[in-house]
């Protein structure tokens, strides 16, 4: 597993900065100087000290579960037969890509492009799916960056986002559903993050208990998407939308490795 997308430094950082908290103060709680901090937040590389509660209750994290990706923890490997992960690279910064295939037929569906549709069309022709729709969970440039490779390799493709700038009918909203042979995928608006931020929840027909929630940025692996201007909503959302779903459940984000609903409840500061 290549690791989380955030060190234990991101968060400080994502959080200090969402609450508006200037990095002097913290620095001082920390009793580091200013430089300490900046590395802290850069590289995760953090001085010895004795106040992670007192600078965690500040900054609305948990200390214990910061402690613990501070220490290492990375969620086990997970996966479902029906959803793939696609992974690009473009200098240096990966992000994700899905493709999701019904499991008794060739109809399938991708969510967000990745940087290259180089890479999505390998999976796609392993797999033997045939795409019909494209799904996006918002317009950040690294998420849609290879949309215009895919409508000309697959003109007939329907865009499905709540960008009326990328869609190619209606722009989604929360509550609308459809299905992808025997899955069905229910939208769910996640924004702060992104203003447009949706979020898939994808759950097998014949088995209930197998479900996925396509998050794009709003949530990582032990993380969340950075939201400077609505943090609190980006939080509430997310317990909202993600966390409340069943343990079990898996979190397919937009970068980093996948995780499950459990353990984020166990090991994710912000929650």
């Amino acid at each position: 597993m290549a690791g989380l997308e955030d060190h234990a430094g991101d968060m400080v950082r994502k959080s200090r900065v969402g609450l508006g908290i200037a990095a002097e103060e913290v620095a001082t709680l920390f009793g580091w100087s200013l430089s300490a901090l900046k590395t802290f937040e850069d590289e995760g590389v953090a001085p010895a000290t004795e106040a992670w509660q007192r600078v965690c209750q500040h900054l609305e994290l948990n200390a214990d579960k910061l402690l613990s990706i501070l220490h290492g923890w990375e969620p086990s490997s997970v996966a479902l037969p029906w959803l793939t992960k696609i992974e690009t690279d473009e200098g240096g910064m990966a992000v994700n890509a899905y493709l999701i295939k019904d499991p008794q037929s060739r109809e399938a569906m991708l969510v967000d492009t990745g940087w290259s549709y180089t890479a999505l069309k390998k999976y796609t022709e392993a797999n033997k799916a045939d795409v019909s729709q494209l799904l996006i969970t918002h317009a950040h440039g690294d998420h849609i960056a290879a949309l215009t490779e895919i409508r000309e390799a697959i003109p007939e493709i329907e865009v499905l986002a709540a960008s009326p700038d990328l869609a190619t009918s209606e722009p989604l909203k929360a509550g609308r559903s459809f299905s992808c042979g025997g899955l069905t995928i229910a939208v769910h608006e996640t924004p702060c993050h992104a203003q447009d931020g949706l979020t898939f929840i994808v759950t097998e027909t014949g088995d209930p208990r197998l479900q996925v929630a396509l998050v794009g940025d709003a949530l990582f692996a032990g993380s969340m998407g950075g939201a400077p201007r609505h943090f609190h909503l980006a939080k509430k959302k997310v317990r909202q939308v993600v966390l409340s779903l069943a343990d079990e459940t898996v979190i397919a984000p937009g970068h980093g490795p996948l995780t499950q609903v459990g353990w984020e409840k166990q090991h994710n500061p912000f929650f």
